[in-house]
């Protein structure tokens, strides 16, 4: 490593998305790899720890730096095994540019002298052979496909539409009708959760999975059940979990509760619960926090609150402008859009270094129930109460135009990039 050490180790953590603590004896007697591992946690880094070193029990101040985090045991097990799950989380937390960090690590085994404690050079061809699918594969960001799930009229009819030809396609029906449930996009694992059907008392807290990995893809309900029925709650992906807030039960009551999914775990958890109950609200994730934004507390509302998993707490952020329930919400260039709800067309974004929300110009329709994502630098919006209509907002123009329609009225529907 050329220049000072301290420099360099700090820009990496600067520039990391996830930070690997390769524990060992070796690593408990370096001070600079201390230092680098005290850095991430001053930044809210995502740290996962590894046990490098068979028989290795950390000692108490790597003990407490890491309680609480779910270790990666290298020194037994199978490696091909303890690898996938790593990279299935890294996948998931960062995506395919992650994949340049893991092959300087890769390099440093081949180089160790005792590569041994960790698994061996020979491995090392396995791991950089799914390395090179990852590189190969769709980038984030780079699709032109979007998935819309569902509707309040049509609860099993699954879509597919091409940004670039406009052209629609058949997928696979879901198992069950599912009336307000909430979806995300999961290393393109289609998760989709809760709802109901008929009345919300007839609730679910069943989950299915659609693997777009798959040749033919069907819909899987083999996965665990969420921890309660709720409806018209919201979802969204943040650092390898996924997480539900808010909505309402089989009793009409509205939630403020939290779950998060680890779905390498296959387990549901509780989080601290959000300073509001919220139904047909939005979430976002961004920066490493989830931001909850409007929905129906009684009366529509406009306050906005943000989650941090390092601390464990909801924090309130500055209101919306407007009072905004059955909205959507996107994240693009680092700004958040909320975007329609209640009869709305307009739409105003959250500036988060600024900490302030700005309008940004309304939409061709009045869209309640409508549902976004982000695409190619662009936002699109699809359906809504009585709207077929599907359009796009581009931030160099600062215009929404007018794209396509659907088949049918879709509201409340699941809307994912793939």
């Amino acid at each position: 490593m050329k220049g000072n050490i301290y420099e360099k180790m700090g820009q990496a953590v600067n520039n990391a998305h996830v930070v690997l603590m390769f524990t060992s004896s070796n690593y408990e007697r370096s001070a600079n790899c201390q230092s680098e591992a005290d850095y991430a946690k001053d930044l809210k880094k995502k740290i996962i720890p590894i046990r490098a070193q068979k028989g290795y029990e950390p000692n108490p101040k790597i003990g407490m730096m890491t309680a609480g985090l779910t270790y990666y045991d290298f020194s037994k097990g199978s490696f091909v095994d303890n690898f996938n799950k790593l990279l299935h989380e890294i996948e998931s937390i960062a995506g395919i540019e992650m994949t340049r960090n893991v092959e300087t690590k890769l390099h440093k085994m081949k180089t160790a002298e005792a590569p041994e404690s960790i698994a061996g050079i020979e491995m090392t061809r396995k791991v950089e052979t799914k390395l090179h699918k990852m590189k190969i594969a769709k980038a984030p960001g780079q699709s032109v496909e979007i998935l819309i799930i569902g509707g309040y009229e049509c609860p099993q009819s699954v879509v597919k539409f091409n940004t670039k030809t406009k052209q629609w396609s058949d997928m696979p029906d879901t198992n069950i009708a599912r009336k307000c449930p909430s979806a995300v996009n999961y290393n393109q694992q289609i998760l989709l959760m809760g709802g109901f059907s008929g009345s919300p008392g007839h609730s679910y807290h069943s989950v299915e999975m659609l693997d777009l990995n798959d040749k033919n893809p069907k819909w899987n309900s083999n996965l665990p059940s969420m921890e309660g029925k709720r409806y018209a709650f919201a979802s969204a992906l943040l650092d390898g979990l996924v997480y539900c807030v808010g909505g309402g039960n089989v009793s009409g009551f509205q939630l403020s509760s939290c779950k998060s999914y680890n779905a390498v775990e296959r387990k549901w958890s509780s989080i601290r619960n959000m300073n509001k109950t919220r139904i047909h609200h939005a979430l976002v994730s961004v920066r490493g926090l989830l931001y909850a934004l409007g929905g129906l507390d009684g009366i529509t509302t406009n306050t906005a609150e943000c989650y941090d998993p390092q601390i464990g707490n909801w924090e309130y952020i500055p209101p919306m402008k407007t009072c905004r329930s059955s909205l959507t919400a996107v994240v693009l260039n680092n700004e958040i859009y909320a975007i329609g709800g209640n009869g709305l067309s307009s739409v105003e974004k959250y500036n988060l270094d600024t900490k302030t929300w700005i309008d940004v110009p309304s939409m061709n329709e009045k869209r309640r129930g409508g549902s976004a994502c982000v695409v190619d630098g662009l936002i699109w919006v699809f359906g809504g109460e009585g709207v077929k209509t599907v359009e796009f907002y581009d931030p160099a123009t600062n215009k929404w135009q007018v794209s396509t329609n659907m088949d049918r009225e879709r509201r409340y529907s699941g809307v994912l990039s793939i």
